[in-house]
């Protein structure tokens, strides 16, 4: 027989009368019974009605809660007064409103595992995830249910509101300067507040330090002077080595003693009377190695059921797993693990102390105290890095987006190799840095920390860790805007300004060229934008023709020429040749806005060219000795999907040297000359004359391919996973047999997207359809030292940079980040022997600064220094 879910009408009719009956009822009751524990509606909306009231201070009585519910609509529809009054004389006393109320939580909870249940049979059946990710799914839903809550959703901001309430008077209550935990440290607790509920705090030192005996005083002095159950996950040592850390701390007693054994009989005696108060201080100590995001949060989960948990402490943060099936990535699985940890501090609502270690560049500065950017698996950029934002289509320096935060920008989906705005949740400087100038075959240049990551076929790695020859992901392609807001003739008039046109001030507007066509077609581009605000007119000069733009008003210190003021609107007026840019206007438009632009530009200093000899090669490049206007000119580019190459061409003493950005590759010469064209009579033929050409010779695919180290990494595994072997899969791809040679050739995306189908692979059929180009890097070196920058990247964790595509920071996740610093471990004639500095880095909600300790090398302990001889500066 079919069973009904678990309630108790009585109960919910008892709770609800009694709070009509007496006003106080509510009271005891309204901090843990909400509405949803009712299973009949109607009843839970009077509930609500009376929380309403009793939150804004009003009596729940019989007249507000109607006039409360006659608000909201819904008086008739549980039955009107009738129905209130038919409540209040069901109970004959309010005094036993607690007990009801249970009744109804009791049932609600039930229901609540009811439903739990079926959605862990669910999971059972769902064979798509890995038996932990299941399990750890499962037990979330029990958790929630043991929690008594259901999914956070919307809350009022009254519930807010009162909640605050609760926080300040408790606040009052402690004073305030300690609103967390406190954590025994005098100076340390005056600075943060304490230990906060759901903060992350990283705790980073080199080997050697004292992290783990910092986090294990810190341990000590809550869970002995406070009573605070702490769990402790020991990574990094065992459960005894944590004893004896404890034990000395505890005593006093040489931690070497403690280790060898060798203890006196008084020191014996201590140390008995210490075990036994150890023994009843609440710190639990989990030291299961390499344990994974998953098995802490379970483990915490119980530990905080069965004993109160209210601190969590890991030590430490790279000797954890995640829980991603990509472990071969592993600095998303820091990112990962960093992020799951901060969601555990949330659920549990207790405050979770990850240690880190830190990078050895702390050892090779001038100045040895840690920063943030060692703390990170990834580096730094430095503040002239342009950033692409996708919605607008412009780029940005990184050093002025600082403090900026939501913005997007554009990251790269390594499931799917699509590139997708993603919004960045930090920008932040990070010091000064040595850099190094990495530059790939196209001619993209960036600058960076030796750190830094940069995505390889084979996953990221670090720019010290790269060589010559390596091949990165660049973006492809770049998504732009779709509002036009220049119009063609602008647009058109902009390009041939900028490529031949004089707009120096003091000198007269003028464009040069040796094409009548040009002259003419930019004469009537004038009179499109600025109408009879100028009167063009084109002289002959020799060979040459001079097109004067004119003003028709007479020019005065107030009026200047509308043509000067409509290029120094755009930033692009009185620029000399080497100086000369594209105007983030030009970026924010459409694509055909694009186009048009390029098109006239290559008009003035671009080539479009194809010899009448049959063995020779088309030619299409862009010439100036600005390379700020090549790079705009290459990123135009590849908005249109052209990736260009960018170069530098020495003059040897003809003047400065000249950027060409060359255009060369059957596919992207193609795309250039349909989606581009050109302009001018010479120009115009010559691209009729490539495309022929063109048309009557197959693509050479040495460009835009796919880089050889695929055919191990993700070939083979597939020819496996559907028992192939070699022979049938170069059969399937139409190859007379050739052995392992196959595996040395990189691979055109056409061949890929074949072998994605004959070895059924989605992974090399995103590869494929990618939005990536796989460079190859053909210069690192060093370039000197430099203020250093970095983003965090919500969800992707990467972001494009000067058209590359390059890791982010991952230590955002935390609310505090803290760094340990002993001078003495770097000058041994400090005057600051046995003083430990704690380096508070971040925190986001308070204040930075520097907290002085006693730190004691035989014990390894951490005190307060107020008891001991300040030295100079504390």
């Amino acid at each position: 027989m079919e069973k009904s879910l678990p309630y108790n009408e009585t109960a919910e009719r008892a709770t609800l009368g009694a709070i009509l009956l007496d006003r106080e009822a509510v009271v005891p009751i309204a901090a843990w019974l909400q509405p949803e524990h009712f299973y009949i509606e109607k009843h839970a909306w009077v509930y609500e009605a009376q929380l309403n009231c009793y939150n804004r201070r009003t009596p729940p009585d019989l007249t507000t809660v109607a006039d409360e519910l006659r608000r909201t609509e819904r008086l008739e529809q549980i039955g009107g007064v009738p129905f209130l009054i038919d409540l209040s004389n069901a109970v004959p006393t309010a005094f036993h409103v607690e007990y009801y109320a249970k009744i109804v939580e009791r049932t609600a909870v039930l229901r609540r595992l009811i439903r739990a249940g079926g959605k862990i049979a669910a999971l059972g059946y769902d064979e798509t995830d890995d038996v932990e990710q299941t399990l750890d799914a499962a037990e979330q839903e029990l958790f929630n249910v043991s929690q008594r809550r259901g999914l956070q959703g919307f809350v009022p901001l009254a519930q807010v509101v009162d909640q605050y309430y609760e926080y300040l008077s408790e606040v009052q209550e402690r004073g305030p300067e300690m609103v967390g935990l406190p954590t025994g440290f005098i100076d340390f607790d005056r600075m943060t507040g304490g230990l906060h509920k759901s903060d992350l705090l990283i705790l980073a030192a080199r080997p050697g330090v004292g992290k783990s005996s910092l986090a294990m005083s810190i341990a000590f002095n809550m869970a002995m002077q406070h009573r605070t159950p702490v769990g402790v996950f020991a990574l990094e040592m065992g459960r005894d080595q944590l004893l004896q850390r404890l034990l000395a701390t505890h005593t006093g007693i040489d931690s070497q003693k403690l280790r060898t054994g060798r203890i006196s009989t008084n020191e014996l005696t201590v140390l008995m009377d210490a075990m036994g108060q150890l023994s009843a201080a609440p710190i639990y100590i989990d030291d299961t190695p390499g344990v994974t995001v998953t098995e802490v949060r379970s483990k915490a989960r119980r530990l905080q059921a069965e004993h109160g948990l209210e601190v969590l402490i890991i030590d430490y943060l790279q000797l954890m797993s995640g829980s991603s099936k990509r472990n071969d990535n592993r600095v998303q699985e820091v990112s990962e693990i960093s992020r799951s940890l901060k969601a555990l501090a949330r659920e549990l609502n207790i405050p979770v102390m990850a240690l880190s270690q830190l990078s050895r560049a702390v050892e090779g500065r001038t100045s040895h105290v840690p920063v943030l950017a060692d703390l990170r698996e990834s580096g730094c950029l430095t503040g002239d890095t342009l950033i692409y934002m996708p919605e607008t289509g412009a780029y940005r320096r990184i050093d002025q987006l600082v403090g900026q935060t939501n913005f997007k920008v554009l990251a790269l989906n390594t499931e799917t190799w699509k590139l997708e705005p993603h919004p960045v949740t930090n920008a932040f400087a990070t010091g000064r840095k040595p850099v190094y100038r990495l530059t790939t075959g196209l001619g993209r240049t960036i600058r960076a920390t030796a750190n830094h990551k940069f995505l390889t076929i084979q996953g990221w790695k670090r720019l010290d860790e790269l060589d010559v020859g390596t091949r990165l992901a660049l973006p492809r392609q770049l998504p732009g805007t779709t509002q036009a807001t220049m119009s063609d003739a602008e647009l058109a008039l902009l390009g041939h300004l900028i490529g031949d046109g004089c707009t120096l001030p003091r000198h007269i507007i003028q464009y040069t060229t040796n094409d009548i066509t040009l002259a003419e077609t930019v004469v009537d581009l004038a009179t499109q934008v600025f109408g009879e605000a100028v009167t063009p007119r084109i002289s002959q000069e020799r060979d040459w023709f001079q097109v004067y733009l004119v003003a028709a008003a007479r020019l005065t210190h107030n009026v200047c020429n509308p043509v000067a003021a409509w290029m120094d609107s755009l930033n692009v007026f009185g620029l000399r040749s080497h100086e000369k840019c594209v105007p983030e206007q030009v970026f924010a438009q459409p694509d055909a806005g694009i186009a048009c632009f390029l098109r006239h530009l290559w008009a003035t200093d671009g080539c479009i060219w194809m010899a009448s000899r049959s063995h020779s090669q088309p030619t299409i490049y862009y010439a100036t000795s600005s390379l700020r206007l090549a790079q705009d000119v290459q990123s135009l580019l590849l908005r249109l999907s052209i990736n260009a190459t960018l170069h530098r061409v020495a003059q040897k003493g003809k003047g400065r040297d000249q950027f060409h950005v060359n255009v060369d590759g059957r596919h992207e010469i193609v795309r250039f000359l349909q989606r581009i064209g050109a302009v001018g009579q010479s120009k115009i033929a010559h691209r009729a004359a490539i495309l022929d050409y063109l048309e009557q010779r197959p693509a050479n695919t040495n460009r835009d391919v796919i880089p050889r180290e695929v055919w191990r990494q993700i070939v083979i595994p597939a020819m496996q996973t559907v028992a192939m072997t070699g022979r049938q899969m170069q059969a399937g791809l139409g190859n007379a047999y050739c052995g392992t040679s196959l595996y040395k050739q990189n691979l055109s995306r056409a061949r890929v997207a074949r072998l994605a189908h004959v070895v059924q692979s989605e992974s090399l059929t995103n590869l494929a359809q990618s939005d990536v180009y796989w460079d190859h890097i053909i210069a690192i070196e060093p370039d000197g030292e430099e203020e250093v920058y970095d983003l965090t990247v919500d969800g992707l964790h990467n972001f494009v940079a000067n058209n590359i595509v390059v890791h982010n920071s991952i230590e955002q996740d935390a609310d505090i980040v803290m760094f340990i610093y002993r001078e003495e471990m770097y000058d041994k004639d400090t005057d600051k022997k046995g003083i430990a500095e704690v380096h508070i880095a971040k925190h986001r909600n308070g204040p930075l600064g520097v907290v002085p300790l006693f730190f004691d090398q035989r014990t390894t302990r951490f005190q307060n220094l107020a008891p001991f001889q300040s030295p100079d500066g504390y």
